[in-house]
C-alpha cells in the first residue's frame, strides 16, 4: 500500500506509518502514472524516446535511475528499506511520557513549552540561578497543574534529571545539565508523532502576528537573523527547530536563543546583554545562552512566510520565489522530522506547502 497526494505539478508518494517522503517532479510524476498503469520499464523507454526524441541509451538511465529509486525506497516492492536518500528523522529517539495532569512541586517553575506547561524544578542554588537567568520562567499562582515535570535532583557534581518522576539522563558538570534540561524541554515540545512535520529551522512572530519561518540546516546564520529579527521587534517561537500542528498551526518552544562565537559581534550592539551572558560548553563548542527580548508568543500562530535561508559572506542579499516543490524540497534538505504518515497527514502538508508563500533567501 502506498500514500500519494499531488504537490503542485508534482507528486508526493510514502508508505503508512514510514518517516520518508518522495518528491516527484512533474515528469517523474507522469512516469509513475505510466508504471503504475502495468507499462514495463522498457515500454517506458520507447516512449520517452518517441515523446522527447531522447536517445535510447539516455531514455533508459533516466526510467532505470528512477525505478531504483522507487524500489529502494520501499514504493515498488518491500526488498529495499535502506539507502534512502530523503530520510526524515532518526529512529532512535527516546519514548516521552504522555501528557497529564501534574501538581506544581513546591519552588518549581512554570514554562509554557508549545502547547503545554511544564513545571521545572531544581534545588542546587548554582544551577537554580542560571536556570532563572536563562529561561525567564512564569511565576504561578498555588495551586497549579501542569502537563509535564521535568526536575534536576542532586548538584552539580552529580545530578540526575527526572521526566514525571521517571529517570531521563544524569551527568557532572553544570553546562551538561543546562544542555540537557533545555534538550528535554524541546522534545517535550515538539514531539513529533503529535505534529505535522517539525522543521530544522527558526520561526518568528511579525508584529501583525503571523508566523515567520527561516529554514535551513546547520551553520546556515538562520539564529543569528533570527535574534537580529527578535531584536527588532518579532516574537521569537524558536531559533532551531519549530513544531508544526496538524492543522498547519506553528508553536513556539520559549526556549533562550543559542548563540554561537560567530554570533556574538553580528549582534553585540543589537542585544548589549550578551557580552554579560555567561558561556556553556555544548556539543562541542561554547555558545551563549541569551532569553528571547519581548513577550514569549502564546497559542497557535498561523504561518505567514517561509524562506529558505543560507548565510553567503562577499554576496550581495537576495530573496527569490519558489514553488512548493522546491519548498518542500528545501525542508527535507533542512533535516526536517515526521512521523506516523498516513494519507490524511500527507495530504495535510501537501496543502500547507502549497498555501504558505515561500522564498530563497541569501544575505551576506
Amino acid at each position: 500500500m502506498r500514500l500519494q497526494t499531488p504537490l503542485g505539478h508534482g507528486r508526493l508518494l510514502a508508505r503508512p506509518g514510514d518517516r520518508r517522503l518522495c518528491l516527484l517532479d512533474a515528469s517523474a510524476s507522469a512516469l509513475w502514472d505510466l508504471q503504475a498503469s502495468g507499462l514495463e520499464p522498457e515500454t517506458l523507454v520507447d516512449l520517452l524516446v518517441a515523446r522527447f526524441r531522447l536517445p535510447a541509451e539516455q531514455a533508459r538511465d533516466q526510467v532505470m535511475t528512477l525505478c531504483a529509486d522507487w524500489r529502494r525506497a520501499g514504493l515498488l516492492d518491500t526488498a529495499g528499506e535502506t539507502a534512502a536518500a530523503w530520510r526524515l528523522g532518526t529512529p532512535d529517539e527516546p519514548v516521552w511520557p504522555a501528557s497529564q495532569p501534574h501538581p506544581l512541586a513546591p519552588g518549581a517553575w512554570v514554562l509554557p513549552v508549545a502547547d503545554r506547561r511544564v513545571g521545572v524544578g531544581c534545588d542546587d542554588p548554582p544551577l537554580r540561578r542560571r536556570l532563572l537567568r536563562m529561561l525567564a520562567p512564569e511565576t504561578a499562582a498555588e495551586p497549579a497543574q501542569v502537563d509535564h515535570a521535568l526536575r534536576l535532583d542532586g548538584t552539580i557534581a552529580d545530578w540526575r534529571l527526572l521526566c514525571d518522576g521517571a529517570p531521563l539522563d544524569q551527568g557532572q558538570g553544570l553546562d551538561a545539565a543546562l544542555v540537557a534540561l533545555l534538550a528535554a524541554l524541546t522534545e517535550l515540545g515538539c514531539r513529533p508523532a503529535e505534529r505535522l512535520i517539525v522543521l530544522h529551522g527558526a520561526g518568528l512572530v511579525t508584529p501583525d502576528g503571523a508566523g515567520l519561518l527561516l529554514v535551513a540546516p546547520g551553520g546556515s546564520g538562520k539564529t543569528t537573523l533570527a535574534a537580529a529579527l527578535n531584536a527588532a521587534g518579532h516574537g521569537l517561537l524558536s531559533d532551531d527547530v519549530v513544531p508544526v500542528g496538524l492543522g498547519g498551526e506553528l508553536w513556539g518552544l520559549g526556549l533562550p536563543l543559542c548563540l554561537k562565537p560567530g554570533s556574538w559581534p553580528v549582534l553585540a550592539s543589537r542585544r548589549p546583554a550578551l557580552a554579560h551572558t555567561p558561556t556553556t560548553a555544548r556539543l562541542g563548542c561554547e555558545v551563549r545562552y541569551l532569553p528571547a527580548r519581548g513577550p514569549r508568543p502564546t497559542g497557535p500562530i498561523r504561518t505567514g512566510a517561509l524562506f529558505l535561508s543560507r548565510y553567503r559572506p562577499g554576496q550581495p542579499p537576495t530573496c527569490v520565489p519558489i514553488g512548493p516543490e522546491a519548498a518542500l524540497r528545501g525542508i527535507i534538505a533542512a533535516e526536517a522530522v515526521l512521523r506516523d504518515l498516513t494519507q490524511a497527514k500527507l495530504e495535510a502538508l501537501a496543502r500547507w506547502v502549497t498555501r504558505v508563500p515561500a522564498w530563497r533567501l541569501t544575505y551576506p
